[in-house]
C-alpha cells in the first residue's frame, strides 16, 4: 500500500485517538490501558491485608496506624490491548468495479430518499471501491491502534488460500495467515505493505461481469439468498479464528456480511468469538450503490462469487422491493450482532475516510 495513503496531517488526527473496548482485557506487556490485574503504577485501586511474603515496601503505612493492621497498596496495571482485525478479502468486497474507458462513473444522489434503510449516509463524491476502502479503513484502524502502544494483528478472510499463506499458517474456511501481533508505529509499515498485497478473490476469469459494464452489473444479494453455493462462509471464517486465536482483545471485522446461511451467516461465528471472550465490532461496508441502486431498464444482475445470474426489469417498484428487502436484511443484521453482544455499524463507502473515523467512530463510541 504506497506510503501517501494518508496525509500526515490525518495521520496526526488518528493519534490523538485510541479504540475504545468496553470490557478490560489482561494483557502480557505494559501498554497505556487499564488492565484486569493490579500492578505497578499511579492510578491506586484498592487495599487488601498483607500477607507473609509481600514487599514490604507498598505497606500503606498511614492505614497502618489508622486500624493497626499491615495493608497493601494496590494499583491499577496498564496493559496493552489486543486488536485483530478480519478483512473480508471475498469477490463481493470488489465492488463497484473501475468503470470501463470512456464509461461514465457511478454518482450518487446527494440526499437520500425515504427508502434509503436505516444508518445509510448519502454520498456526493464517485463511488469508492469497497475493497479498496475497506484496506484503507484496516490501515487506520490499525494505525490508532499501534500509535497508542496496542498490539495489533491483521487476517483476511474469503479469498483464496495462497501458497504463501498456507504455508503460513491459512487454513480452510478461507482464512488467510496473520500478520502479526505487532506494537509500535514502525509496523504500520509492513502492515500497509501486506493490505497492498491482499486482493479480493473468487471472481472467475472472462465472466461478463468482470468488466463493469453497463448492463451487467454485479449482484450483492442484500437478502442473503440466492445464487446456491460458493459464497462466503463468514461462519467458518469466524470460528477457526476464535479457535486459532488464543489471546482475547477487541476483533473488528470488516466486510459487507453478505454471505450464504441464517443470521446472515455469521452467527455462529460471533457466538464462537464471545465464548473466547472476545470483543467483537462488525463494520459493515457497503456501497451507495448496493444501499440505494439506480438500475432502470433491462439489466442482467451477476452474482460476484456464486456466478449465478438473473434477468430484471428494474423499475420503480422493484428498487422499492430492494430496499425493504435490505432495511429487513440490516435489521436482522443488528439483531444478531445485538444478541452476540457485538457492536454493529453500518459503513456506506461514499462517506470520506476521514469523516467516518474522526466523527462518527466517535459518536459511536468506537474511538475516543
Amino acid at each position: 500500500m504506497p506510503a501517501q495513503l494518508f496525509d500526515p496531517t490525518f495521520l496526526k488526527k488518528l493519534e490523538m485517538l485510541t479504540l475504545a473496548a468496553r470490557q478490560l482485557f489482561r494483557g502480557q506487556t505494559q501498554g497505556e490501558r487499564r488492565a484486569t490485574s493490579h500492578g505497578a503504577s499511579v492510578e491506586f485501586a484498592d487495599f487488601r491485608p498483607y500477607v507473609q511474603g509481600d514487599d514490604f515496601r507498598r505497606i500503606d503505612w498511614n492505614a497502618f496506624a489508622r486500624f493497626e493492621t499491615l495493608m497493601l497498596r494496590l494499583f491499577v496495571e496498564e496493559q496493552e490491548l489486543s486488536i485483530h482485525i478480519l478483512l473480508d478479502c471475498s469477490a463481493s468486497m470488489d465492488y463497484p468495479p473501475p468503470p470501463r474507458p470512456g464509461a461514465a462513473a457511478l454518482v450518487t444522489a446527494a440526499d437520500p430518499t425515504p427508502t434509503s434503510p436505516p444508518g445509510a449516509v448519502a454520498a456526493t463524491k464517485v463511488s469508492t471501491n469497497k475493497f479498496d476502502y475497506a484496506r484503507r479503513l484496516a490501515a487506520a484502524l490499525a494505525y490508532i491502534g499501534l500509535a497508542n502502544t496496542d498490539q495489533v494483528s491483521l487476517t483476511p478472510f474469503g479469498g483464496p488460500l495462497t501458497d504463501k499463506e498456507l504455508a503460513g499458517g491459512g487454513i480452510g474456511g478461507g482464512l488467510g495467515a496473520t500478520i502479526g501481533p505487532r506494537r509500535g508505529k514502525p509496523a504500520i509499515i509492513r502492515l500497509m505493505e501486506a493490505l497492498e498485497d491482499l486482493k479480493a478473490g473468487g471472481q472467475a476469469e472472462g465472466d461478463p461481469a468482470a468488466g463493469g459494464g453497463v448492463g451487467t452489473p454485479r449482484r450483492h444479494d442484500a437478502t442473503g439468498g440466492g445464487g446456491g453455493g460458493g459464497g462466503t462462509d463468514l461462519n467458518a471464517a469466524l470460528a477457526r479464528f476464535a479457535l486459532r486465536t488464543t489471546r482475547s482483545g477487541l476483533v473488528i471485522v470488516i466486510s459487507d456480511l453478505l454471505a450464504e446461511g441464517s443470521g446472515g451467516g455469521f452467527k455462529e461465528g460471533l457466538q464462537r468469538l464471545r465464548y473466547g471472550k472476545h470483543e467483537v465490532v462488525l463494520l459493515q461496508t457497503l456501497a451507495p450503490e448496493e444501499l440505494r441502486p439506480e438500475l432502470l431498464g433491462d439489466v442482467r444482475l451477476v452474482d460476484a462469487e456464486t456466478q449465478a445470474g438473473v434477468e430484471v426489469s428494474a423499475n420503480r417498484a422493484v428498487l422499492q422491493a430492494y430496499g425493504k428487502r435490505l432495511a429487513a436484511f440490516l435489521s436482522a443484521t443488528q439483531l444478531t450482532a445485538r444478541q452476540a453482544q457485538a457492536q454493529h455499524i453500518l459503513v456506506n463507502t461514499g462517506l470520506p475516510l476521514d469523516e467516518l473515523v474522526l466523527r462518527q467512530f466517535r459518536q459511536m463510541g468506537l474511538a475516543q
